[in-house]
């Protein structure tokens, strides 16, 4: 079975981290310490991740082809130490979109069910 042909529904739902994580990359390729302050930012402070996790969370994320390392973005500055930067991988995107349906419709059906408080 390919990474294309597997079905994406078999990754949902999304911890929230790897959730975090992959959105964060839908904004293009990061490096880890900025995917750690995006992540952060996207979350509201409301999920910590730590850098070990996130580097366990990458290995996982790269194992099931939802994630790659790519080259770094053209707008940066003078070149530094060598970065590893990584970036969402087409399944990757297709996973996360498929996640951002599940939680729009569940939040859908959370409101119709769900009576208003005054």
């Amino acid at each position: 079975m390919t990474r294309r042909s597997r079905d994406v529904d078999h990754f949902l739902p999304l911890t929230p981290r790897v959730l975090l994580i992959l959105w964060g990359l839908d904004q293009g390729p990061q490096h880890p310490y900025r995917l750690l302050r995006t992540a952060e930012e996207l979350g509201r402070g409301k999920v910590a991740i730590g850098p070990a996790s996130l580097y366990e969370a990458i290995r996982a994320l790269r194992s099931k082809g939802l994630i790659e390392e790519s080259e770094p973005p053209d707008d940066l500055p003078a070149p530094g130490p060598p970065r590893h930067y990584f970036q969402l991988t087409p399944f990757g995107r297709a996973v996360l979109h498929a996640e951002a349906g599940r939680i729009r419709d569940l939040a859908i059906d959370l409101r119709r069910r769900v009576p208003r408080r005054s």
